[in-house]
């Protein structure tokens, strides 16, 4: 892996087969990276203490939601583990991965990025088919972040770093899969716009988990409401972020050339936003990094 030190910025590499067994890594200008749990913490001081401000609270109250799987069992499993198969959020996923394993059937091993890869579940499921995987997050917990890798027989990397500074991975993929977070940014289409500069030529970039709001007021207020929540506990939210996606999102990602396809599972729910203003419309999208002549036909997705 080729990499830019978050703290100076220059260039080394590392042994993709022997670091995540290592304590550690160490930049040219001495700045040094801990390994935990099979993850790279590749973060400058300042971010580190932002995430360490962040992370424990945050990791309560998720707890306190049950929002963590805490049995090791399940992860292997998932998104459809037996566990999980009344959760809606996980029947979504499984509708992910459906899209990505038409989409990745006929292009061979493949170099990729799994973005905002959360507990690593993508990541488990693309190594298990043979394709090499890089899995970034900001969230490190063993139950509700990457340091899960360790509960999963399959080999991938898995890196703790800033997702708004993607230059430190000096590197391209052949696919970058943004996992169901762009609407956890300032600007969404924006931030997919940056996001293309680590597809490789002939890549693809996913974004998955796209719900378009003609109405976004009910969201809003429960970002408010949550945002309250955070507060009352004695932190905030981690990054300015917008939080939901709505129809002017919608049109600029389609203007940037991302190809927006729906969910075949969630034809009647995407009916039933016609009629609903709050309802979420559910699509994916695809951007090529050779342009439009080599869209996808709708029968591969």
């Amino acid at each position: 892996m080729q990499l830019l030190c978050p703290d100076c910025r220059r260039p080394f590499q590392i042994d993709d087969a022997t670091w995540p067994q290592s304590a550690g890594i160490t930049c040219p200008s001495d700045h040094k990276f801990a390994v935990r749990d099979g993850v790279l913490e590749f973060v400058d001081a300042v971010l580190a203490q932002r995430l360490a401000d962040f992370l424990p609270p945050f990791s309560t109250i998720r707890a306190g939601d049950d929002k963590r799987l805490v049995d090791p069992a399940v992860y292997p499993l998932l998104p459809d583990a037996p566990a999980v198969r009344d959760n809606h959020e996980w029947r979504l996923r499984t509708y992910d991965l459906d899209v990505i394993s038409r989409l990745l059937a006929k292009r061979g091993r493949q170099r990729i990025l799994d973005f905002g890869a959360w507990n690593g579940w993508l990541s488990n499921r693309l190594a298990a088919s043979g394709h090499q995987i890089t899995a970034i997050d900001y969230f490190v917990d063993e139950y509700d972040g990457l340091r899960a890798r360790k509960f999963y027989d399959t080999n991938w990397l898995a890196v703790q770093m800033n997702l708004e500074d993607l230059d430190v991975l000096d590197m391209q993929f052949d696919v970058v899969v943004v996992n169901r977070c762009v609407q956890f940014y300032a600007d969404p289409p924006a931030f997919a716009e940056y996001v293309k500069r680590k597809v490789a030529p002939g890549g693809l970039m996913l974004l998955t988990g796209l719900a378009f709001l003609r109405d976004p007021s009910q969201r809003i207020a429960g970002l408010a409401a949550l945002r309250q929540q955070y507060q009352q506990n004695g932190f905030d939210f981690f990054k300015p972020m917008k939080g939901y996606l709505d129809f002017d999102d919608k049109a600029l990602l389609a203007a940037q050339g991302c190809h927006l396809y729906t969910y075949r599972q969630l034809l009647a729910a995407n009916a039933r936003s016609l009629l609903a203003p709050s309802a979420p419309r559910y699509y994916y999208a695809i951007w090529l990094a050779d342009g439009d002549d080599g869209q996808p036909r709708r029968s591969d997705l």
